[in-house]
């Protein structure tokens, strides 16, 4: 670590730049206009906002109103949370639509009819997967958040282990619906009977892929289900939604669902947790073999 001490706003600025050229993530605190140049330069300049000048507000990009340095760090926090929590949100929509996707091609190019009928597809994307997604954005920060070293400026929403996973959880659930919807269809079932099969399992998936996307590298087993209470209730809310569109005769009429048999719940159960299993596999091996996740989203 080197200090320099009654700098020129020529080094200043001069200091900033050479670290910007090593590849550094740069900050810049000032609040005189002697200090615009190099706050300019920065990645981020903060600005004083109650001793800094107006030329210094100018030429950062954040201002501390209370002039205490303990909030840039709840800021820098709350960033990272945000940051995190987009990058959840992003997972869990586009894997289940890359799964849903997936999972309509499979059966057209098998020769089959489609698992879902317009309607149902509207049901999974505006109300029972919006009610989780909305939930993910209020995900409390992770453990050691503030202990990470900064992330890569150039690095994506999509990174390369959130396509990665965006694959692996689609495919499974891709699998596992049209797993779910011949085995019905061979059953003798009505088509009728199979779409509803075929959309109950995929809509349980989108449970199970809620927790999968709380946290990129913990073990969903080790989080606790109550720090996000906005997730909880919206399970809640999306179950019964579902068991409405299953049991009530009108909304069957508007979904063309049918009640479904004891038997077939319990074969949607046991399909739908391959991919909670999957997925704690990928983050285990990941963790006791891989790179640390951020290296692994360069």
């Amino acid at each position: 670590m080197s200090v320099f001490a009654r700098v020129s706003p020529k080094h200043k600025l001069r200091i900033v730049q050479q670290l910007v050229r090593g590849g550094e993530v740069v900050a810049v605190t000032g609040d005189g206009v002697n200090d615009a140049p190099a706050l300019k330069a920065a990645h981020i300049g903060v600005a004083m906002g109650r001793m800094g000048t107006d030329v210094a507000k100018e030429s950062s990009d954040m201002v501390v109103t209370d002039d205490n340095f303990a909030s840039i760090f709840g800021a820098v926090e709350e960033g990272r949370v945000v940051y995190d929590n987009i990058r959840k949100v992003t997972l869990f929509l586009v894997s289940c639509g890359f799964g849903e996707l997936l999972a309509i091609m499979s059966t057209i190019l098998m020769g089959l009819p489609i698992p879902y009928i317009p309607a149902q597809i509207l049901w999974l994307n505006l109300v029972t997967n919006g009610l989780q997604d909305v939930a993910l954005a209020f995900e409390p920060g992770e453990e050691g958040v503030t202990k990470r070293p900064p992330r890569n400026p150039r690095e994506s929403i999509l990174s390369r282990i959130v396509v990665q996973r965006t694959v692996l959880m689609g495919i499974i659930l891709a699998a596992g619906t049209v797993y779910v919807f011949m085995s019905r269809l061979e059953a003798g079932v009505s088509l009728e009977r199979a779409r509803t099969a075929a959309l109950t399992t995929m809509v349980f998936f989108q449970f199970y892929q809620a927790f999968n996307c709380r946290s990129e590298s913990q073990s969903v087993f080790r989080m606790r289900f109550m720090t996000n209470p906005f997730l909880f209730f919206s399970m809640i809310a999306a179950f019964f939604a579902q068991m409405a569109v299953i049991y009530v005769p009108a909304l069957q009429w508007v979904f063309r669902t049918v009640p479904l048999s004891v038997n077939e719940w319990g074969q949607i159960t046991l399909v739908t947790v391959t991919v909670v299993v999957a997925v704690e596999i990928d983050k285990w091996i990941r963790r006791r073999y891989g790179k640390q996740y951020r290296d692994a989203s360069e």
